[in-house]
């Protein structure tokens, strides 16, 4: 295909792309009144010197016998720990004297910290806190452009319903916890926090989430894959040919001057471009995706970027496609690696989609139709959000623990009859079943079917024939069950008659009724002393 008929193609898919809308959720309001607290040595004292005189500022210093002419207050900080919170406008210092034995906290709006390593460690530091190395002249403007009422987008969304953090009082997934740059993503029992005035964008936490509980919002999942469906429709549709797509924040792609067949689609933050996202945009008609790798990005996201693209490398490999058909790069890379990888295949058509696991699933359905030589499963490496679980059918008793913490209704009962039911197209290996099991029979195995023939039938773990009520033969668990309870109840002292031992094996109703028309269990026939 020649240049001229990529070039009059570029011109038509960039043009079907301008009218398209970004959608956003909302808004997140700060309110600053321009007090600063001010954090150092030397340093921290000549900035003070050369704020304006109408500043209200607190000044945390090393160096308190330097600051004779100011008219601010000062603390000296020497051998005394500290502690900030809190973000543009709501700041709280915490410093502990312990030989006094006090902790006086100081509020602020904007805090300068100009020690060395700054206070505050994580990789995108909360609004209003200025830490970065910037001259004096610098560090005051930007102390006075904060002061007034500030609005950023509310970067996410998050459906508690969904996520697979915990359930019954057990820990599982804590991958968005780990993975924020902000740390603004704080553990609950069961389900976990989002600071929205913490929140950077960053993005990487919806990368990482298996069950896309944790969803970006800047914009919405749906609205990127429409552009870049748009893009390559109107590209290929009007002659153009091998396009590729290129990924990057507007600073990543700064002064990028790409090929007429090459489309640089910007986000927000490159770590909320996820394997759905990437696998959408191959399955379109992409024949690479390459996403930059900027001063942007942060070490930790970038880390856990790579770990995102070797899952949909193997995803790819599995079905007989290059996997350097999707590549992290660098700038000074970008040009050289412009090339098309996949080979040439009928492009999908299915719409932009908010649910991260079944717009994966689209692309995968898509892309195995079209494969030269597709696995039906492909192994994927632990901890991948795919795969299934195996039973040890033996050690399993169909107590339903597992179903019970399973948040993405993977595991079922089978309603009717001690049966468990695995839906492996929902399991996200957040491991809840297995820590759940009191007999430890689940073992966890990550893996794709990229056959959707295979990955939508329900498939059996284990099933036992009910244990019916020696009283009403109602069937009510399994035999495993009550033998398991049996054996584990041998020699408690509720259970030293006859009476007491079969009532085991009776359903719940009959239990009761024979409980209640037992002198012995109301009471009369229990030991003084059931220690003994």
């Amino acid at each position: 295909m020649s240049e001229a008929a990529n070039f009059q193609a570029r011109r038509a898919a960039l043009a079907a792309t301008d009218g398209l809308a970004m959608n956003v959720s909302g808004s997140v309001e700060y309110a600053s009144r321009g007090k600063v607290v001010i954090i150092g040595g030397q340093a921290a004292v000549n900035l003070a010197r050369q704020l304006p005189r109408d500043t209200e500022m607190t000044l945390l210093t090393t160096a308190p016998n330097e600051t004779q002419g100011l008219s601010c207050e000062v603390i000296d900080i020497a051998r005394r720990s500290m502690k900030i919170n809190g973000y543009l406008g709501n700041f709280q210092i915490t410093l502990a004297d312990h030989k006094a034995g006090t902790s006086p906290q100081f509020s602020a709006d904007v805090v300068v910290d100009l020690t060395d390593p700054p206070l505050l460690s994580m990789e995108m530091k909360p609004p209003g806190y200025l830490a970065y190395p910037a001259s004096d002249g610098e560090l005051i403007e930007q102390v006075q452009e904060l002061r007034g009422t500030f609005a950023k987008p509310r970067y996410f969304h998050y459906d508690p319903d969904i996520c697979a953090h915990g359930r019954a009082g057990i820990t599982a997934c804590n991958r968005c916890v780990e993975a924020c740059p902000a740390q603004a993503i704080t553990a609950l029992v069961e389900t976990v926090e989002v600071n929205p005035f913490l929140c950077q964008g960053g993005g990487i936490c919806a990368s990482v989430c298996p069950t896309g509980a944790i969803r970006y919002a800047y914009p919405p999942p749906a609205d990127t894959q429409t552009r870049v469906r748009t893009l390559l429709a109107t590209y290929l549709g009007a002659g153009g040919s091998e396009p590729v797509v290129v990924f990057g924040s507007a600073v990543d792609l700064s002064g990028c001057i790409c090929p007429d067949h090459a489309f640089s689609v910007e986000v927000e933050e490159l770590g909320s471009v996820g394997p759905e996202l990437i696998l959408a945009a191959l399955a379109m008609g992409a024949r690479s995706v390459l996403l930059v790798d900027g001063p942007s990005v942060p070490a930790g996201v970038r880390i856990r970027l790579e770990a995102q693209l070797d899952v949909v490398g193997q995803v790819l490999g599995g079905m007989g496609y290059p996997k350097t058909a999707v590549r992290l790069s660098a700038r000074t890379e970008l040009l050289e690696q412009l090339q098309p990888v996949m080979p040439p295949i009928k492009p999908a058509t299915f719409a932009g989609l908010n649910e991260k696991r079944r717009s994966l699933y689209m692309a995968v359905d898509h892309l195995f139709s079209e494969a030269p030589a597709a696995a039906p499963i492909t192994d994927l490496p632990a901890g991948a959000p795919f795969g299934r679980i195996q039973v040890d059918a033996e050690a399993c008793t169909l107590c339903m623990s597992c179903t019970s913490v399973c948040p993405a209704k993977a595991l079922e009962s089978g309603n009717d009859s001690p049966r468990l039911v695995f839906h492996e197209t929902n399991c996200v290996q957040c491991g809840l079943c297995a820590s759940a099991c009191p007999e430890k029979a689940i073992t966890l195995h990550a893996r794709i079917v990229n056959d959707p023939g295979l990955r939508h039938p329900t498939v059996t773990l284990h099933e036992e024939p009910p244990f019916c009520c020696v009283s009403c033969g109602k069937p009510f668990a399994s035999r495993s069950m009550i033998q398991n309870m049996l054996e584990r109840l041998e020699g408690h002292w509720m259970f030293q008659d006859e009476r007491a031992k079969r009532r085991l094996s009776m359903c719940e109703d009959c239990r009761v009724i024979d409980v209640v028309q037992d002198n012995a269990a109301m009471g009369g026939g229990l030991p003084a002393n059931r220690d003994q």
